[in-house]
C-alpha cells in the first residue's frame, strides 16, 4: 500500500484561503491563490510575525518554507527577535535568514494596519486645520478680551467642542478665523488675502445653509450651538466689510442696520432658549451682567448726551419722543459701563439689542434725530476701533450721517465728529 500523503496545516494562511478551505502558500503580501483569483489578500496574526515571515527566503530556490519547519517554538523565537537587530536572525541550522536591519523599512511593521481600500480622502484638509488653530489661539480673544477667564475659556474650548457636533457652527468658526487672517493680511494685495476671503465666503455659505433650518427647531440639544453661532455670525457680518467692503449699493447706515437686525435676533434666540442655555456650558456668558457708575462718565460725554435730551424735548411726536428718550438713556448707561467697568467689546453689541423697536423703525426711515443718536453710538464703536472687526465702521457711518443732514442738525454732531477724528480730513467742513 502506498504511503499516505502527508498534509501540513496552514495556520498562518490568509483569511480568504481559510474561508474557501484551501491551502494557502502564505506568500506575502499576496498569496498564490489570491493572486490567481485576483482578489484582495489579508492576513491575521501579529504585525511582527507577518513582517518577519515576509522577509524569509530559501537559501537555494527562494520557494516558500515547509510549514512543518516552523514549529511553535520557532515562531515564538521570531516574535521575540527584534526586527532592528544589527545581525540577521537565523533559524534551522542556517537555512532560514532575514535581511539585515539596515535594509528594512521600519514602518513595514504597521503595514497590516493600512486600509487597502480606503473609504475616506487621504488628505488632512490642512487649510481648515490652520483656521481652527488660529481660532483657538488668536481669534476668540478678539471679543472675549476683558471678560472673566471662565468666559474666555468657553469661547476657546467649549464652543469648538460644541462645533464638532454641529456642522453649521464649525463652518461659522472657520469662516470667522478666515476673515481674521484676511484682516491680518490686509496689507497684502497678493493671493493670500484673496484666498482667505474666498475660504471665509465658502464656509459662511455652508454655515448659513444649515443654520436656517436649525432656527425653526431650537431644542436643548442645539440651543448652545445656535446661540454661539448667532453671536459669531454678528461678528462675521461686521468683519466681512473689512475684507470685501460694504456690499455694493448698500450705504453704511443700511449695512449697520443689517447688523443690528442680527444682534436683535440673537436676543430673541436667547429669550427662546434662555433657561436651557443658563443650565448648560454656555450659561456663564448669559449670566455675565454689566455694572455702571454714573460718576465715571466724562464731562464731555455727559454734555453731549444732555444736548441730545434737550433736542428731543422739543419733539412734538410723543411716540417718537418716547423712543428717542429710551435710546438716549440706554446709550448713556452703556457709556457709564464703558468708563466704569472696563472696555469689554461686548458693550458695543449691547445697545442695538436693548433699544426699543420704535427707534429702529425711525432709524430705518432715516429720521434726522434717529441718525444723530446713531452717530453718538458710533463713538462707542470708535472707542473699540482697535478691534479688527470694528475698525473703520464709525468713520463710515458718521460720514454718511453728516452728509445726509441739513445744516440745522449739524451742531448736534460736534461730539461724534470730534471723537471719530475726521475733522482734520476735511470731510465735515
Amino acid at each position: 500500500m502506498p504511503s499516505r500523503r502527508t498534509h501540513t496545516k496552514s495556520r498562518l494562511g490568509c483569511l480568504q484561503c481559510k474561508k474557501r478551505r484551501v491551502k494557502c502558500d502564505e506568500k506575502v503580501p499576496r498569496c498564490g491563490s489570491c493572486a490567481k483569483h485576483n482578489i484582495t489578500c489579508k492576513y491575521t496574526g501579529s504585525p511582527v510575525n507577518r513582517l518577519l515571515l515576509s522577509r524569509i527566503v530559501y537559501s537555494n530556490n527562494q520557494q516558500s518554507l515547509d510549514t512543518e519547519e516552523r514549529s511553535s517554538s520557532e515562531i515564538s523565537y521570531i516574535s521575540r527577535t527584534s526586527p532592528y537587530s544589527e545581525s540577521p536572525a537565523s533559524i534551522g541550522g542556517g537555512r532560514l535568514s532575514t535581511t539585515s536591519a539596515s535594509s528594512l523599512d521600519r514602518l513595514d511593521i504597521l503595514s497590516n494596519l493600512i486600509d487597502r481600500n480606503p473609504q475616506f480622502p487621504s488628505d488632512l484638509h490642512m487649510r481648515d486645520l490652520e483656521l481652527m488653530h488660529h481660532y483657538s489661539t488668536e481669534t476668540y480673544r478678539t471679543w472675549s478680551e476683558g471678560q472673566a477667564p471662565e468666559i474666555q475659556e468657553i469661547w476657546k474650548t467649549v464652543v469648538p467642542k460644541e462645533a464638532l457636533a454641529h456642522r453649521f457652527l464649525m463652518h461659522g468658526l472657520l469662516a470667522l478665523s478666515a476673515l481674521h487672517l484676511c484682516q491680518i493680511n490686509s496689507g497684502d494685495k497678493g493671493p493670500s488675502r484673496v484666498m482667505y476671503t474666498e475660504i471665509a465666503t465658502r464656509h459662511q455659505s455652508l454655515a448659513l445653509s444649515s443654520f436656517r433650518s436649525e432656527l425653526n427647531n431650537i431644542t436643548p440639544l442645539n440651543c448652545n450651538a445656535v446661540f454661539a453661532f448667532s453671536g459669531i455670525l454678528t461678528i462675521a457680518t461686521f468683519a466681512s466689510c473689512q475684507c470685501t467692503g460694504i456690499e455694493q449699493g448698500m450705504a453704511p447706515v443700511e449695512e449697520i442696520l443689517r447688523v443690528f437686525s442680527l444682534l436683535r435676533g440673537v436676543n430673541e434666540i436667547l429669550h427662546t432658549a434662555r433657561d436651557w442655555i443658563l443650565t448648560g456650558q454656555l450659561g456663564p456668558i448669559v449670566r455675565d451682567t454689566f455694572t455702571s457708575t454714573a460718576d465715571a462718565l466724562p464731562a464731555e460725554a455727559r454734555a453731549a448726551l444732555d444736548y441730545l435730551d434737550e433736542a428731543n424735548s422739543h419733539n412734538r411726536d410723543s411716540d417718537a419722543k418716547k423712543a428717542y428718550c429710551s435710546a438716549i438713556q440706554k446709550l448713556r448707561n452703556y457709556f457709564e459701563i464703558f468708563y466704569s467697568q472696563g472696555q469689554q467689546v461686548r458693550i458695543a453689541m449691547a445697545w442695538p439689542i436693548t433699544v426699543p423697536s420704535a427707534y429702529i423703525a425711525l432709524l430705518k426711515s432715516r429720521q434726522p434725530m434717529a441718525l444723530v443718536v446713531l452717530a453718538h453710538y458710533c463713538v462707542i464703536l470708535r472707542l473699540f476701533d482697535r478691534c479688527w472687526w470694528l475698525t473703520g465702521w464709525s468713520e463710515n457711518v458718521v460720514e454718511e450721517i453728516y452728509q445726509s443732514l441739513d445744516a440745522s442738525w449739524r451742531p448736534s454732531m460736534r461730539w461724534p465728529i470730534k471723537i471719530v477724528g475726521q475733522v482734520e480730513k476735511g470731510k465735515y467742513q
